[in-house]
């Protein structure tokens, strides 16, 4: 992760254990958020701010929620099972 952002790359969220976000409580949810966010923190310093829920799985609840941990939540703009690469 150091050198990620070290190379000039943002970091962001997605989630402690890839669960379904739609499917938990708030506490969950945030809870989710926030292990991740912590030791992200502790490792870099870096004050991570984006979050991509995992298998694209969100709704209002999950949007709040993130949003109520400093969040903001972002969607993928290509289908990454789609892509094949061919090794030249």
């Amino acid at each position: 992760m150091k050198a990620i952002l070290a190379a000039g790359h943002d970091l962001g969220n997605h989630s402690e254990n890839h669960k379904n976000m739609s499917q938990l409580s708030d506490e969950q949810c945030q809870e989710e958020l926030m292990k991740v966010h912590t030791k992200v923190q502790e490792l870099t310093g870096y004050e991570m701010c984006l979050f991509r829920p995992p298998y694209g799985d969100y709704d209002n609840h999950v949007i709040t929620n993130a949003h109520d941990c400093g969040y903001y939540s972002i969607q993928w703009s290509i289908e990454t099972l789609d892509i094949i690469v061919k090794k030249v």
